[in-house]
């Protein structure tokens, strides 16, 4: 379900509207106790200044916990935090899911051989997983 887009995204097609999409993502999130910071929907941006965008959403969340900790480990890493997974439907209306692959993020601060960063990644590929099925 997942694919490499390139070092830097991991890319996942949904099997859903990106309105359902997001659902299932922030209610995974509350399930987890993730909580979420902040919800952007780009198209009604878009919308309200008289343009066109197609369905387009970024969700940004993490743990205080984990984060702190990369912070304490290296503060630029600060820039990248919290997480965030892109929601959008493409040119042929399939749905996308989009993070940052984690690891090569990591590295650009020295921290990508860290034991958390694998556990992020691995986060984000299941709650993207989870968000873009029909179970």
């Amino acid at each position: 379900m997942g694919q490499p887009e390139s070092r830097n995204l991991h890319l996942t097609v949904g099997n859903l509207p990106v309105d359902e999409t997001v659902r299932r993502l922030t209610d995974e999130l509350a399930a987890r106790s993730i909580p979420v910071f902040a919800t952007f929907d780009h198209a009604q941006n878009a919308e309200g200044a008289g343009l066109d965008l197609r369905p387009t959403t970024v969700v940004v969340f993490g743990s205080p916990q984990v984060g702190t900790a990369l912070m304490q480990a290296d503060q630029r890493i600060a820039i990248e935090l919290p997480l965030r997974i892109s929601i959008w439907e493409d040119e042929a209306g399939r749905t996308q899911i989009a993070f940052p692959q984690m690891k090569e993020l990591a590295a650009r601060y020295g921290l990508g051989d860290l034991p958390v960063i694998a556990k992020m990644q691995q986060l984000l590929e299941t709650l993207a997983g989870q968000a873009a099925s029909n179970r």
